[in-house]
């Protein structure tokens, strides 16, 4: 069949968000293969919100907002 892509505005990433994703990526490999090469859940889900947290800051946009209020309210542990 082929790949299915989409038109939704919604599921375009900008410029601005892949550079900040690659910097996460990197990030997380460094931590995988420096300092944890087989982390528990916990540990995992911990470094990816850092992460994507320390790639904002080190490329300048510390107060990028990862999603909308109604985003963060929708996955967020009570």
């Amino acid at each position: 069949m082929g790949e299915q892509h989409t038109s939704s505005r919604k599921n375009m990433a900008t410029v601005l968000e892949c550079s900040i994703v690659l910097k996460t990526r990197d990030l997380m490999w460094e931590w995988t293969i420096f300092v944890n090469p087989f982390p528990d859940a916990i540990a995992l889900t911990n470094t990816v919100r850092t992460s994507g947290k320390d790639a904002r800051r080190e490329l300048g946009f510390p107060n990028l907002a990862d999603a909308t209020q109604a985003s963060n309210d929708q996955v967020c542990y009570p």
